[in-house]
């Protein structure tokens, strides 16, 4: 099991009669099995630009502590000088830092840090060498964090610089790290990021083919023999195997993805559907890459059987015609500004339910992985898109993301999955 242990310094002095406040400095510590481990808690931030806060060596004493997800832009004074499509509130710079510890046993691990969305334009540092910079404010992005510049025997800092710059949205966009920031260990031979890739081709007879595709990572030194990508597929909340298969890969070599298709089949497969009222019909594929006996990594990726078509005579689910009565829906949360907290958005779904809706378009940039996963769970369509501006500036925005559309990746820059010289 991982564990994230808070370490308390007292920084008083209890043998004079006159002492200063106390100070409390937390330091998460990190290690053990688990895969995916959630890193919100305890950052440090500051409204405004500060000069070296990306090192490892600056004093954040004076930083106050927050929780992600978080929006510094709800917590300013409005007025009426700001931009209305903000909100009348303003944007700026914003930095976060998080000091914490990994397990010496994760030598041989491979790290990385995964942020669900920041807005916007997105600097990374780990114990002060600059990572990466993701300018889009709506998109999940990944760095990893490099062995040789983690310390294993004492502390690191993870720093974030976000930067908005108002005007950049023609809705309120909020600031800074609003949804959630988790912390991946896997082997160096694992399942690439959103590696695994499940559709139901063939659900209309009854059985219930399932096709899953898995795109197997060698980021170690070596080339990687003989591996076995095998899947148990379940109903969601049972231990009961429904339907397996395996595929093998004789070699990877190290830097090189690969990708193997399985197919496997269930019999009389429960389809997901829009229902008003209770659990939707789930199911899990649990994915294991191993090297002989030897599980090096294991997923698990949630899905249901539907089928759907559009026709001249409108839209149909698993055989049904119905219409998609819903809403357009903004990612803010009233008085919480755009922070994406679970209950939350949960919160939100079910009043759409209640009303009658069966759809979500989100408007007009792509969801937190939370609001996908509660309407997988409540029965939910969502309509997601992926822009809302190209190349050309929306109401006079000029500093939305039209004005990095096309630009391209610098070398140095370490998103997973990026190829340099593509657009961002």
């Amino acid at each position: 099991m991982a564990y994230g242990v808070d370490t308390q310094g007292d920084v008083s002095n209890s043998d004079t009669q006159i002492s200063s406040p106390v100070e409390t400095v937390y330091v998460n510590s990190y290690g053990g099995g688990q895969r995916s481990m959630d890193f919100d808690e305890h950052w440090k931030f500051n409204l405004g630009d500060a000069s070296g806060a990306e090192t490892l060596e600056y004093d954040d004493s004076a930083w106050r502590y927050v929780n992600l997800p978080h929006d510094y832009s709800i917590e300013q004074p409005y007025s009426a000088s700001n931009e209305a499509e903000s909100g009348y509130l303003p944007g700026g710079v914003g930095w976060y830092r998080k000091h914490f510890t990994v397990d010496p046993s994760w030598q041989t691990k491979r790290l990385s840090i995964h942020f669900d969305g920041a807005y916007m334009n997105t600097e990374v540092y780990l114990n002060g060498t600059k990572l990466g910079f993701h300018p889009y404010g709506y998109t999940p992005f990944s760095l990893e964090l490099p062995t040789d510049l983690l310390n294993f025997d004492s502390e690191n800092v993870i720093a974030v610089k976000t930067n908005n710059k108002i005007p950049s949205s023609r809705w309120y966009s909020g600031s800074g790290i609003y949804r959630d920031v988790t912390l991946v260990a896997t082997d160096p031979v694992h399942v690439a990021p959103n590696g695994v890739t499940v559709v139901t081709p063939d659900i209309k007879n009854g059985t219930g083919t399932v096709k899953i595709t898995t795109e197997v990572a060698n980021d170690g030194t070596s080339a990687a023999q003989d591996l076995t990508v095998s899947h148990t597929i379940t109903e969601k909340g049972s231990d009961q195997s429904v339907a397996s298969g395996e595929g093998t890969i004789s070699s990877i070599s190290n830097g090189v993805s690969q990708s193997v298709e399985v197919t496997a089949t269930v019999a009389s497969p429960k389809l997901w559907n829009v229902w008003d009222q209770g659990a939707q019909n789930l199911y899990v594929v649990h994915t294991e890459i191993k090297k002989g006996d030897q599980v090096l990594d294991s997923y698990d990726t949630t899905f249901g059987f539907r089928y759907f078509s559009f026709t001249q005579q409108g839209f149909s689910l698993n055989g049904t015609n119905m219409k998609l009565r819903g809403v357009c829906m903004h990612h803010d949360q009233g008085a919480l500004g755009s922070e994406a907290w679970y209950r939350a958005t949960e919160r939100q779904v079910e009043i759409m339910k209640e009303m009658g809706c069966n759809a979500i378009r989100v408007t007009h940039n792509p969801a937190s992985q939370a609001l996908l996963e509660i309407c997988n769970e409540q029965g939910m369509l969502v309509v997601e898109e992926a822009f809302d501006t190209w190349t050309q500036q929306k109401n006079s925005n000029s500093n939305d993301y039209s004005a990095w559309f096309e630009t391209v990746i610098a070398a140095d820059n370490k998103i997973e999955g990026a190829q340099p010289g593509t657009m961002t």
